[in-house]
């Protein structure tokens, strides 16, 4: 088994993994293999140094402190194979040191703050200001999360496709909005699976997944590096999904901006819900 394809089973696995390998000169030094996104952000090193790491850098303790997201890791190892070293590093949760914020950490009670704004707005909005102040929400949402793409997809069951609706983007990111209208199901299988079973979309490292793999020859065009999509279900209907899109940089949304996509996506099908009932009176 090659070294690409043993790593292939970790790429996309919900927690930090870097793998090792020994060297044949001198035992006790490792060459470093590759690293998946969570691991690449957590430590929040350079191609260069990860390149120059060793794994005792990271297991010499029990818990490893991210100072790029401020919480802290559960140090994990072992031996895949012969002659390979995996280190692994698991989110401790509720355990985070008081410490000033980084760039790349989120601000909790902007999310909070967002979505009171989101949800006040939502239950007052005319039908036909409805357009625009998606759009508006949408931006807001990508501007407090630091997403590159925030968009709205619609699936249609009767034509077996799904539609790209509503869009923002980041400034400097390319829209894409046009070319994903039809996108045919038969090239998203797992994708739409995973929404029919109420399961989010999280893929921390789209150039990490298969060769050949239908998904990634969607994504990987629009230059997404990590993605994460929530359906649209109204009861056992499935109507669509929001989904960040990471553009710029690798990222591993976190479970406070997982939570936020959530309940934007609940307000989105109440809104759906609340269309059809003026209708039906």
């Amino acid at each position: 088994m090659s070294n690409d394809d043993m790593f292939q089973w970790w790429r996309q696995a919900p927690f930090g993994c870097a793998l090792y390998q020994e060297t044949a000169t001198h035992p006790e030094q490792w060459v470093f293999v590759d690293a998946n996104a969570i691991f690449k952000v957590v430590t929040g090193l350079t191609a260069e140094r990860l390149a120059g790491s060793q794994p005792e850098e990271f297991n010499r303790h029990a818990v490893y402190f991210s100072e790029s997201t401020a919480l802290c890791y559960q140090v994990d190892s072992y031996a895949p194979a012969a002659g390979f070293f995996l280190v692994i590093l698991q989110q401790i949760p509720n355990l985070h040191f008081a410490s000033p914020p980084t760039a790349s950490q989120r601000n909790p009670v902007a999310l909070v703050s967002l979505l009171l704004e989101l949800g006040q707005h939502f239950s007052t909005v005319e039908p036909a200001a409805l357009p625009a102040f998606i759009q508006q929400a949408l931006a807001k949402l990508g501007q407090t999360v630091a997403a590159d793409r925030v968009y709205i997809f619609n699936y249609d069951f009767n034509n077996n496709t799904c539609s790209n609706t509503f869009e923002w983007c980041a400034e400097g990111v390319m829209p894409e909005i046009n070319s994903l209208q039809g996108v045919p199901l038969a090239v998203i299988p797992q994708w739409l699976h995973a929404h029919q079973t109420g399961q989010e979309m999280h893929i921390p490292d789209v150039p990490a997944l298969p060769k050949g793999d239908a998904l990634k020859q969607i994504l990987q065009p629009q230059g997404i590096k990590s993605l994460l999509t929530i359906p649209l279900l109204a009861g056992m209907e499935l109507l669509g999904f929001v989904g960040f899109d990471s553009v710029k940089q690798y990222r591993y949304y976190t479970e406070q901006e997982r939570l936020v996509l959530g309940v934007f996506a609940r307000m989105l099908v109440n809104l759906e819900v609340s269309a059809r009932n003026r209708i039906l009176k």
